[in-house]
This record gives structure tokens, C-alpha cells and sequence, in this order.
């Protein structure tokens, strides 16, 4: 259900409000570039930084919008369960696709516990879930029995995950065994997953030069690595520039230098420092996206 490049979108702020018309012409550079849907509301999305409000616009903003031109996926990482269902419930109102439920941040819960996690948000909204499994953020590891214990669960359709390792998503494909796509949560790993079996990407970077992560995909579904693996290469620049500070500060900062966003961020994340600014600016230039002077 879920495959290929699924760009997790920043949202565009301005003057402290959601700029809904930035927010259109993101997604219009997503539809053009033939990306095979857009994750709102993540952690790319600032969405722990939103209230339910602004969460809801978002959603009915991107869904309406895209008319099903590629998914939507509505981001879930509240830490009650019952806080996780009410917001799944709501995507599952205003029409997404599915929803990416991270593992219960803070709270330590067991395998059991994080399981109960997302199959009550599974069961009680209807929509296709895909787990979250990034421990750098929430402190809460899924282990590969327990997804494989969730594979069996038909709402359960896919996990991102994002240990930055290559052999845990080979042991989580092992556990899985074809029942539970695997997504890339690490944008360097992507072409590795996909040898190793796996089915795409929910990427940070396709915000930035969504067409040459479609162009990564085309290629690898032609059967064509040398040409994905070119892509990727040419990719690792931008990616580490993308990481030197806390996401989405650095995705946010590349998308203005291009002229798409406004240099807002929510707090406590901070606007990226010049140097992380300048590095983005040489990554670009390298890519030949030239990008505004530093400080327009």
C-alpha cells in the first residue's frame, strides 16, 4: 500500500501561523516531482510543536488539495493512546490515506504495551497504519518480534524505521517476511534497504529536490541500480548538510534559500546557524538548485 518516495513535508509557518498558500506550492513541487505521497505533521512536520487545530488545517488543507494525486499521511506521535486515536480519528475524518504512528515517546512502555499502542489506533480509526520506530527521538525501540507480532494485524501495513541501521531492517524484513512493508527512515540508507528487500523511503530530503529522489525510484523500479545508485551518491551531500542540526531546522532553512518557506521554526527548535545555512547553500549550488544569497 505504502511504497516508493513518501516525503515527510515541513509545514510552512509565517508570522507564527500555519502559511497555507507556502503549504500549496510545497505540495505542488511534491505532485510535480511524481513522489508517490507526502507524510504532514511529523516530525519533519513540527507536528509535536502543533495544536489539534492547526494539525486539522493542515490535513484538510493537503487532503483537498491533492485530490488523491499521491497519498496523504497524517503523522500521529502522542504518548496516550487514547490522545493517538483522536488524532488518527480525525485524519480518518477529513479523508488521509493512512496514518504514521510512532512508538509512545517518554513513557518506557513494554513491547506489549507499545503493541496494544498501535493496534488500538489501527482497529479504532479504520486507517492503514504504519509504525514509526525511531529510538534517537522517542526513547522506545520497536523490537523485530513485536513487528513481527504486528504484521499479522491486517491494519498494520508498514513500518518506518529509523535505527540508522542496515542490519536491523534486514532483521526486521527477516521478521516480517513479506507481510509488513519496510520503509527507510534514514534518507543514506534508502538504496541499501530497497537491495536488502525493502519497499521505499519516508524522506526529510525529497522536501528539498523532490525530483531527484522520484528520479532514485524510476530508476530502481526500471531495474536500473547503477543509475539509483548514481542518484543516491549524488544525494549524501545534501543529506549530511540536511543533519547537522536538529530536523526540521536545516530542511526548513534549504526550502527558503530556494524561495519556498519563511525562516520560521517553532520552539524550542531553533532557526540553523550560518554555518549550517552555508553548507546547505554549497550543497544546492552542487546540485544546481542555486539557491537565494545567505541572509535574503
Amino acid at each position: 500500500m505504502f511504497e516508493g518516495i513518501l516525503t515527510a513535508l515541513v509545514t510552512p509557518m509565517k508570522n507564527a501561523k500555519i502559511d497555507l498558500d507556502a503549504l500549496i506550492r510545497l505540495l505542488d513541487r511534491q505532485v510535480d516531482a511524481q513522489v508517490q505521497g507526502v507524510v504532514i505533521c511529523a516530525t519533519t512536520g513540527e507536528g509535536a510543536a502543533l495544536t489539534q487545530k492547526e494539525k486539522s488545517l493542515v490535513a484538510e488543507t493537503a487532503i483537498g488539495y491533492v485530490e488523491k494525486r499521491l497519498k496523504v499521511i497524517l503523522g500521529v506521535s502522542e504518548v496516550a493512546t487514547w490522545a493517538a486515536v483522536d488524532t488518527a480519528r480525525m485524519g480518518a475524518d477529513l479523508g488521509a490515506d493512512g496514518v504514521l504512528v510512532a512508538s509512545p515517546p517518554y513513557v518506557r512502555a513494554s513491547q506489549d504495551g507499545m503493541a496494544a499502542h498501535f493496534e488500538a489506533v489501527a482497529e479504532q480509526s479504520g486507517l492503514p497504519v504504519i509504525v514509526y520506530n525511531v529510538p534517537s527521538r522517542t526513547g522506545s525501540d520497536v523490537l523485530p518480534a513485536t513487528l513481527a507480532r504486528l504484521a499479522a494485524h491486517e491494519g498494520i501495513v508498514a513500518v518506518k524505521e529509523a535505527t540508522g541501521s542496515v542490519q536491523r531492517a534486514q532483521q526486521v524484513l527477516a521478521a516480517v517476511d513479506g507481510k509488513m512493508n519496510v520503509l527507510s527512515g534514514d534518507d543514506p540508507l534508502t538504496l541499501s534497504l530497497l537491495v536488502a528487500g525493502g519497499h521505499g523511503v519516508i524522506s526529510t530530503g525529497a522536501n528539498v529536490v523532490p525530483e531527484l529522489w522520484s528520479k532514485l525510484w524510476q530508476a530502481w523500479k526500471q531495474g536500473d541500480v547503477a543509475t539509483a545508485t548514481r542518484q543516491q551518491s549524488q544525494l549524501l551531500g545534501l543529506h549530511e548538510a540536511l543533519f547537522l542540526e536538529s530536523n526540521p531546522g536545516p530542511a526548513k532553512a534549504a526550502l527558503h534559500l530556494l524561495g519556498h518557506v519563511e525562516p520560521e521554526i517553532r520552539s524550542p527548535l531553533t532557526w540553523p546557524v550560518a554555518p549550517t545555512i552555508y553548507r546547505l547553500a554549497a550543497e544546492l549550488e552542487i546540485l544546481g538548485c542555486h539557491p537565494m544569497g545567505v541572509g535574503e
